[in-house]
């Protein structure tokens, strides 16, 4: 049976590659009992899985993926033409009410309650509405049937739960968890440090005695300087008032006037009454006034900052998570419940395990923002008890016995029916 399905699907599929979707050349490929299985229905089922192939696979890749899903979609209309036989056969119905309730559900949630719409869509897919009604009946009837099969009482034994928990040990394993809390302050745009500062900016001013009706050059640190060829000290050269020589005043005519040479890399000049007085030299010395550019500041780190400073102080950190924080926990207190170590991104992962219950972080920079995160608990590596997972277990060995069931129940209604492949 198999083998004819596989040879049906490669047909199919080379015929597909022969004839473009809308010139679809439809024909018989299967008969159930007395429902009759066509190409078009198995081409319709395939379409929207064949999309998704086009975008992962490629060359004979696709073609293979193909083919599978083409026999996949006859073996889905083949059991579901079963299932809808053995409804039949028992005798259950479905109430045209309550089909005509399902149509007008899926108008109203997939339409907008729009039916113009609905017809619309379904004209575009080559579907009539009678179509439509008889594939929503055939839906509704296979949902039945098959919650019929699994409403039946199904027991797992505790010693069941135990081996899958033995066999499966692994998958119970948990490594080092942390209860965390985060709070979260998006990056703002830089501004100029004077525009937060608490007072005016502060300027380094040397403040020098300067000789009357005169204009000096700033003050001169670390520096040899030469008075009529003379060396004197650097105190001697730093004003004029304070030189050894005096200051020249209230001359009637040309007068001798010291040259003062430094080694300095400024060149002043000072005038008294007409006389210059020329200081040139080379040295490195500071000016005596200098303005440096402010730094500039995120005002949000600042803010970050300042819930810190809240923290440091005491304040509960849920309550300021849920003022501040910008993340998506932000209203349950910025709790992200218990974590792995895979879970954090690299800059706040070392930092949350190195904290112990109670203790928070310092303001941790990223790219994007601000955090400060709390750790409220740890638990070390551990493997989870038996205790806390025998109820999971049980669903899962539920599921599986359903889907046993379920393929039991098929493979056996196969084997009741005519079934022939073309």
């Amino acid at each position: 049976m198999n083998r004819k399905i596989a040879i049906l699907a490669i047909a199919l599929s080379a015929l597909s590659a022969r004839v473009r979707a809308a010139d679809i050349i439809d024909g018989v490929v299967a008969i159930v009992n007395d429902k009759v299985i066509t190409y078009s229905e198995v081409m319709m089922l395939v379409q929207p899985v064949d999309r998704e192939l086009r975008r992962n696979f490629s060359g004979q890749e696709l073609e293979t993926q193909r083919r599978k899903a083409q026999e996949d979609a006859l073996n889905t209309l083949i059991e579901h033409a079963l299932i809808v036989q053995e409804f039949d056969a028992k005798g259950y119905k479905i109430p045209e009410t309550y089909v005509e309730q399902q149509i007008n559900n899926r108008i109203a949630t997939e339409f907008g309650g729009n039916r113009a719409a609905f017809i619309k869509t379904l004209e575009a897919e080559n579907l009539t509405l009678s179509q439509f009604r008889d594939q929503e009946r055939e839906h509704i009837i296979i949902e039945v049937m098959r919650d019929q099969r699994a409403r039946k009482t199904m027991v797992v034994s505790p010693y069941k739960i135990e081996k899958y928990y033995q066999d499966n040990i692994d998958q119970f394993k948990v490594g080092d968890q942390v209860k965390l809390r985060m709070i979260f302050i998006k990056r703002g745009e830089s501004v100029p440090a004077d525009a937060v500062a608490n007072g005016p900016q502060s300027t380094s001013v040397t403040n020098q005695p300067t000789p009357a009706n005169s204009e000096t050059a700033p003050a001169i640190s670390n520096s040899e300087t030469f008075a009529n060829n003379s060396t004197t000290t650097v105190a001697a050269a730093t004003t004029m008032t304070n030189a050894s020589e005096e200051p020249v005043t209230n001359l009637q005519g040309p007068a001798t006037v010291p040259t003062i040479v430094a080694k300095t890399n400024a060149v002043a000049v000072a005038t008294t009454n007409g006389v210059v007085t020329t200081a040139a030299g080379e040295t490195n010395a500071a000016a005596a006034v200098t303005t440096t550019a402010p730094p500039a500041v995120d005002l949000q780190r600042k803010l970050a900052e300042e819930i810190l400073t809240k923290l440091d102080a005491g304040d509960s950190f849920e309550s300021l998570a849920r003022v501040y924080s910008e993340g998506k926990e932000a209203k349950e207190g910025g709790d992200w419940g218990w974590i792995g170590r895979d879970i954090l991104r690299k800059e706040l992962n070392g930092i949350a395990f190195s904290l112990k219950p109670g203790q928070h972080s310092r303001v941790i920079e990223t790219a994007e923002g601000y955090y400060i995160v709390e750790v409220e608990d740890v638990k070390p590596a551990h493997t989870t008890p038996l205790a806390e997972v025998r109820d999971d277990i049980e669903k899962t060995l539920l599921q599986q016995q359903r889907a046993q069931m379920q393929e039991k129940w098929v493979k056996d209604l196969r084997a009741k029916a005519y079934i022939r492949l073309f």
